[in-house]
């Protein structure tokens, strides 16, 4: 029994159904890991996640995965972001923990303001949901969100913490879950 045998499940019961993945081919090579599409059952929802990325992650205190929760209609924007950073981490070898800033010096959704993300706990699922445990109750990989920024909220994040984000995200209501959001900073 593999270590991640309990991954799927864990996945479905914080996620919903999985509907269905792209492999890890592509044009031009394989990219080593899959990207995995699931829906609540109120289909309010999508979110992508990587799986096959934790072997990429050695080295990080827990090996991990990274998902994007966003609104149903917007889930091509779910699958870019989460397909662009992926693919980040693994042509750079890097790992990502919470409350890393991943931006681009470019627009990175079309038609949105987003330029990166933040990566962190999931912001609607709890804390049980970011951390896989086997069997036993050891945890043996980490789920990281990645929250759609824009470039003002990114440069906020990186001059006084995420915390002020948080603040700010909380005192006008954002909706986490649309790239459409007003941006807070």
């Amino acid at each position: 029994m593999s270590r991640f045998s309990e991954f799927p499940a864990h996945v479905e019961a914080y996620l919903g159904k999985i509907r269905g993945a792209e492999g890890p081919e592509t044009d031009e090579r394989n990219r080593g890991y899959h990207l995995i599409y699931c829906d609540p059952a109120h289909s309010a929802h999508v979110s992508v996640l990587t799986s096959g990325l934790r072997s990429h992650t050695a080295g990080a205190p827990l090996p991990h995965e990274v998902v994007c929760t966003l609104h149903a209609d917007q889930e091509r924007y779910a699958r870019h972001l989460t397909g662009s950073i992926a693919e980040l981490l693994t042509e750079s070898e890097s790992r990502v923990g919470p409350g890393a800033l991943i931006t681009n010096d470019r627009i990175l959704l079309p038609d949105t303001e987003i330029c990166g993300a933040l990566a962190a706990p999931h912001p609607y699922l709890g804390e049980d949901f970011d951390v896989l445990r086997d069997a036993d109750g050891t945890a043996v990989l980490r789920i990281i969100t990645l929250i759609p920024i824009t470039r003002g909220e990114a440069q906020l994040v990186a001059r006084y913490g995420s915390d002020v984000l948080y603040d700010r995200w909380e005192q006008h209501g954002s909706d986490l879950l649309s790239v459409y959001r007003t941006a807070v900073g």
